[in-house]
């Protein structure tokens, strides 16, 4: 921040003299290494985390002040549009359930009725997301939600691309029911443009299910007004490893898109906005995630407002949340209640109406939210309001700086990248150039390099393996039957961070059941344990994501000794672990005596030497890899994986 813009601020001289206090203090603990480089961080959606924030931040921001000076429940709506927060009515538990057929659906839906859920979420199925139900044959819908009372509780439908006969169905069924329309309370939503990029391609042309659309909503003003009826996705982006700030710009851009194209059929954007349920993913970032859900609603405000419509409008569309797929594992998979918890709590701080917690054990088609997963979902709602105390606060979050800060961030750049949709002449015409989908690409390419040098941590997969553990098994899927062709598009496709590494455990395992073993790595300890404890278990901590064993009983006064040790343990890979001041005399000496012995063995060296020479000397003298703080370990595991047959 400019000093200029520091000095406009109540007491910036005192401020300014006290953040210089602060700096030279944190840079003495360092003790000589760049503060930019230990503190600062750039995160995937361009924006620079620092470790300390003030008002300072906020200032020159008189747009986000200004919003920021408003109160609870006043537009742009910044801090939620409830006046006392969840003070009066917490957040619905949508809990959305994975299951088969109706019958099995309707068996978990009343156990979870009764355990605490208090909304009903069902989706249908779509070539992209099979884990849905075919709510458009007859006699699913009433199956799926036999004995539940249509009159009392809120029902989310997510209908697909096209709405008109689940929409048929539904009103039919609470007909025969005898529940009148007005007593429906929920969602009964189409979000074409997002089974559109999701899939690729659509069940009919994109103008169709944008006519079945409008023909719904303008029915439901009329039979069933409190029923939502336009549906936008956004986790969609999040979960193929988009940022923030494209799932942000997406889903204005998805909102602006049906405003237009709904008006020109007929339906004014002050009938269609008070019907909008969005959706986004709750993501692992924490303080971004909390940031993202705080920005929205000033942003549909933006949009809103630029459409013609008034501020008010868009606190009467519905947000919804649900933790994202991305970052779960099949791998020690009880550490998913760990992640969901914080990213729901995330969700919660930016005032969402609606909450979907994905059970531990329920990810890409794997596992099925048993019994048990579902009830620990649901207490975590429990837990966040009335153990972590997040209904009593209006505003739990406002005036944090740091938040305040990034959600003013993420705000200008996602009406950037909104207006980038724009020029490319709204948000369908970008989704047929593929915009999204490269930038989804692109930043999730960014996240995998991450996670396979491990600079970004998933535990239990690539950090703090237990080899023991027994992996979520794959679940059988009703197939979708039939194939789309209309509209065909690039699609997002989406992915899982983790799943690169379970690759490489899959495989170790499979080695393992044919050979009697797993693959092996010998570490060559050398001297006492002053000299070779941190690059012993380093090395550790690099190969167990892949599946190795490690054979690391002692260690060894001399070259020669350990590399005798090595050849004789049948292990695939031997590392050296010492000093840089000790590898000039021990590692030539090893890796020649290894490759003399064992000739297939891959030698490898924990550490990288600074000096290029020193490295082509190592090299000529056998060593294969060097492991270290920068190397890419997935690749690097992939590749001996693949050297000794297992991969």
């Amino acid at each position: 921040m400019s000093k200029t813009a520091l000095e406009t601020l109540p007491g910036a001289e005192a401020l300014e003299s006290a953040l210089a206090v602060w700096r030279k203090t944190v840079e003495a603990e360092l003790k000589g290494a760049p503060f930019e480089k230990k503190l600062l961080t750039k995160t995937f959606e361009g924006i620079t985390l620092k470790p300390l924030y003030t008002r300072a931040d906020l200032a020159g921001r008189e747009s986000h002040l200004a919003a920021l000076a408003k109160a609870p429940g006043e537009a742009p709506f910044l801090r939620g549009v409830r006046a006392a927060g969840y003070a009066a009515c917490a957040w619905e538990v949508a809990q959305e359930i994975a299951a088969t057929t109706a019958a099995e659906f309707n068996a978990k839906l009343r156990e979870d009725l009764m355990g605490g859920q208090n909304a009903v979420a069902l989706r249908m199925d779509t070539p992209a997301r099979p884990e849905g139900l075919p709510l458009e044959a007859p006699g699913v819908l009433e199956e799926a939600l036999r004995d539940v009372e249509l009159s009392v509780l809120p029902v989310h439908i997510n209908a697909g691309a096209d709405v008109a006969r689940v929409a048929d169905h539904y009103i039919a069924l609470a007909a025969l029911r005898g529940v009148d329309g007005s007593a429906l309370a929920g969602s009964l939503t189409a979000d074409p443009l997002n089974v559109w990029a999701a899939a690729g391609s659509l069940p009919t042309a994109l103008p169709a299910a944008l006519d079945a659309l409008a023909a719904w909503t303008k029915r439901a003003s009329v039979v069933a007004p409190e029923l939502r009826t336009v549906g936008v996705d956004a986790r969609l982006w999040a979960e193929a490893g988009g940022s923030a700030v494209l799932e942000l710009a997406c889903a204005l851009a998805s909102v602006v898109e049906y405003v237009r194209a709904l008006r020109d059929r007929g339906v004014p954007i002050e009938i269609l906005v008070p019907r909008l349920r969005v959706t986004f993913g709750a993501g692992p970032q924490f303080l971004m995630e909390t940031a993202k859900f705080r920005a929205w609603r000033p942003l549909l405000v933006r949009a809103v407002v630029a459409l013609g419509g008034e501020p008010g409008l868009a606190a009467r569309a519905a947000l919804n949340a649900a933790t994202t797929r991305w970052d779960k594992t099949r791998l020690d998979p009880h550490v998913n209640m760990l992640r969901a918890t914080t990213e729901a709590f995330s969700a919660v701080l930016g005032s969402v109406d609606s909450l979907h917690v994905a059970p531990f054990d329920s990810l890409d088609g794997i596992g099925g939210g048993d019994s048990f997963a579902r009830r620990i979902a649901r207490n975590v709602h429990a837990l966040l309001a009335e153990e972590f105390g997040a209904t009593a606060p209006a505003d739990p979050v406002g005036g944090s700086w740091c938040v305040e800060s990034l959600t003013d961030e993420l705000a200008r750049l996602a009406w950037a990248q909104f207006q980038r949709f724009e020029a490319a002449g709204g948000f369908a015409a970008a989704l047929r150039a593929g915009l999204p989908q490269k930038l989804a690409a692109a930043t999730a390419k960014e996240k995998a390099q991450a996670v396979g040098s491990r600079r970004s941590g998933i535990v239990g997969t690539n950090l703090f393996p237990n080899l023991k553990e027994t992996p979520l098994a794959p679940l059988a899927r009703r197939p979708v039957t039939g194939a789309w062709t209309a509209e065909r598009i690039e699609p997002a496709a989406c992915f899982r961070a983790a799943a690169g590494f379970e690759a490489l455990r899959d495989a170790s395992a499979a080695h393992a059941k044919r050979t009697g073993r797993r693959p092996r790595v010998f570490l060559a300890k050398m001297g006492p344990v002053i000299q070779h404890k941190a690059r012993a278990d380093f090395s550790a901590g690099f190969f167990a994501p892949g599946g190795f064993e490690m054979v690391a009983k002692q260690s060894f006064a001399t070259a020669e000794e350990a590399a005798k040790a090595a050849a004789e343990a049948g292990a695939e890979v031997a590392v050296l672990c010492s000093t840089d001041e000790t590898y000039p005399e021990l590692a030539p000496a090893f890796a020649k005596a290894l490759k003399a012995a064992a000739p297939a063995v891959s030698v490898v060296l924990a550490g990288l030497p600074a000096d290029k020479a020193a490295q082509d000397a190592f090299t000529a003298a056998g060593f294969d890899l060097f492991i270290h703080l920068r190397a890419p370990v997935e690749e690097t595991l992939a590749g001996l994986l693949k050297k000794i047959g297992a991969l």
